[in-house]
């Protein structure tokens, strides 16, 4: 599935998002070099739908392409199918971000063969560019808490959300052999994501090594994922509607990444058999330890 070039292909740099998979016909690897030989890995469009990472990447290297870059830099252009459809990924299609722990199907043998890439040129980070739906900040997020994952994500933002599941995304799999990041650069479309990317990419190439010192605890506000949360696949949700199953307010996500008092409502149920599904990192069911379900 996967091509790889040990150049850029000329001609690539002026394609959008949705115009890569005429371009490309697939998924492609990029290998560039650099004044430091140790590649940085940035993957991009592994959620079809969400751009800023490949116009990121795309204002970098014209930014770049009368003078070397400061390290080597190989590029994954992910799901250029589902780019060109705009959509995070096609029917049939497995979800490029959840395929990476391993598996039979072509997908993540791609994903392995791209690890195993990496590892055999010495991968000096890797970053993961995503966008995200709602009202948040830009932040990171992080796999292992150890010194050289913190300045990496502090690169990007003070705020960083430290997670293990699911444990099929590209930073984990990254992570066993490099220091990496997933980046959440909010809507696609705004400038201020990709402009904030782009400057994040840079700052890593530039990088000599990751310094022997901790991040100051007052530097960053780090998160943890305890609990991922999902709506049943049977139940009819909605947001602002009051008719359906399970009804979300409409500007739920005004809560996001503040400190909630208990009793903060959440949703409302029509269906005394509806509720939300809680698992924890060991994948027990954790509803019971953060939600309580009364009076609908």
């Amino acid at each position: 599935m996967l091509k790889e070039f040990e150049h850029l292909p000329e001609g690539l740099l002026e394609c959008r998002a949705q115009e890569l998979m005429a371009f490309l016909e697939g998924p492609a690897l990029i290998h560039l070099p650099g004044l430091r030989p140790e590649p940085l890995f940035v993957s991009v469009l592994l959620h079809g739908n969400e751009d800023t990472g490949w116009e990121a990447v795309r204002a970098l290297l014209r930014d770049y392409a009368d003078r070397p870059l400061p390290r080597a830099l190989s590029i994954l252009i992910g799901n250029v199918e589902a780019a060109a459809a705009g959509r995070r990924r096609l029917d049939g299609q497995p979800d490029y971000n959840r395929v990476w722990a391993g598996g039979d199907s072509p997908e993540a043998r791609m994903m392995s063969g791209v690890i195993g890439r990496m590892r055999e040129r010495g991968v000096f980070a890797a970053i993961d560019i995503h966008n995200n739906t709602g009202l948040n900040p830009h932040y990171a997020c992080i796999n292992r808490r150890e010194r050289a994952f913190f300045h990496l994500a502090r690169l990007f933002s003070r705020t960083v959300v430290y997670f293990t599941q699911p444990e099929g995304v590209a930073s984990l799999a990254m992570s066993t052999i490099c220091p990496s990041v997933t980046v959440e650069c909010g809507k696609v479309g705004q400038g201020r994501g990709t402009e904030h990317a782009r400057e994040l990419v840079e700052a890593a190439l530039h990088l000599d090594h990751f310094p022997e010192i901790d991040v100051p605890a007052h530097d960053i506000d780090l998160f943890h994922t305890v609990a991922p949360v999902k709506v049943p696949e049977a139940v009819d949700v909605g947001f602002g509607e009051p008719e359906a199953q399970l009804h979300f307010p409409e500007d739920l996500d005004r809560l996001n990444f503040r400190e909630l008092p208990a009793g903060t409502l959440l949703a409302e149920v029509n269906d005394a058999g509806v509720r939300l599904e809680a698992w924890d990192e060991a994948g027990r069911d954790a509803f019971d330890e953060y939600f309580e379900l009364r009076d609908g």
